[in-house]
């Protein structure tokens, strides 16, 4: 798979034309593991998946889509509640209407909540450990990403500092039709998480999934990720991984890692079939 990638100033992501409208925007490998989102420019609407956990990789994204789209979003997309695809949406707007799944908006009093917690308490001593680093670091860009760092573990610390939850429930599917391309937002139900969204472009063929898909798996996961299940409903995320492997698709964007092809989305089957279905 070839897609252009497009010129933009980000230290935490390069940005990809998968489509005329449609951009991936897939983070840098070389500061770990982290997610991945996308903006689309359906004419007279723009529309962002998902956020990031850096709070300066969201502010990226949203100068991204302007720079790109020529607009300010129109609506925020969350694919599901982990707390590295959510954590950006209080940088929004409140005039930006927030979408998700209703167990995402669930999970905010419950699992997010967890994981905000325990960021939280973590902060002082990853604090003083950037701090140290930043001591030391000659990387310009290393530099810049050390200070973000330590402003943003500063800032969780504070009292007033809250997530923002989702504002629009969407429990089937819906067909954002815009004046030059349209996309379905689709609720496939508990699957990576719960009630997980993806969005699809049938004309364009390319699908945005989530964490539904991973570009590279670990063994290691199917005792779960930082305390919580990899999958919340193994069989269905399964059935959901053949449903769109029979699609008429040239790239999937997984939540974590590269572009992929159907070759991980059998991946992902293959995986599923080994440590977490009995046959």
């Amino acid at each position: 798979m070839k897609f252009e990638k497009i010129e933009f100033d980000s230290i935490y992501f390069d940005i990809y034309e998968l489509a005329d409208g449609i951009y991936a925007t897939i983070f840098n490998q070389d500061l770990g593991f982290s997610s991945n989102a996308g903006f689309f420019d359906l004419g007279n609407l723009s529309i962002i998946f998902d956020t990031l956990m850096d709070p300066w990789a969201t502010k990226d994204l949203i100068r991204a889509n302007k720079a790109i789209t020529k607009k300010e979003p129109s609506l925020l997309v969350n694919s599901h509640y982990h707390l590295d695809h959510v954590f950006g949406n209080r940088l929004f707007s409140k005039s930006i209407p927030i979408l998700s799944g209703p167990g995402t908006l669930d999970q905010f009093d419950k699992g997010l909540r967890q994981a905000f917690n325990q960021l939280k308490n973590t902060a002082p001593s990853q604090l003083k450990n950037t701090e140290e680093l930043l001591q030391k670091e000659k990387n310009p860009k290393k530099i810049i990403e050390y200070k973000n760092d330590i402003l943003t573990y500063t800032e969780v610390q504070d009292l007033n500092f809250t997530l923002r939850p989702p504002d629009l429930l969407l429990y089937d599917k819906m067909i954002i039709n815009g004046s030059t391309r349209s996309v379905e937002i689709i609720n496939v139900g508990n699957a990576h998480a719960y009630d997980d969204l993806v969005a699809y472009f049938p004309e364009e063929k390319a699908c945005f999934m989530g964490d539904l898909l991973f570009s590279k798996l670990d063994p290691d996961w199917a005792n779960g990720i930082n305390g919580m299940p990899w999958s919340t409903n193994p069989e269905h995320l399964k059935d959901v991984m053949n449903f769109y492997l029979e699609k008429d698709l040239d790239v999937y964007i997984p939540g974590h890692g590269t572009l992929c092809s159907k070759k991980e989305v059998n991946n992902i089957v293959a995986f599923l079939d080994k440590h977490f279905i009995k046959n």
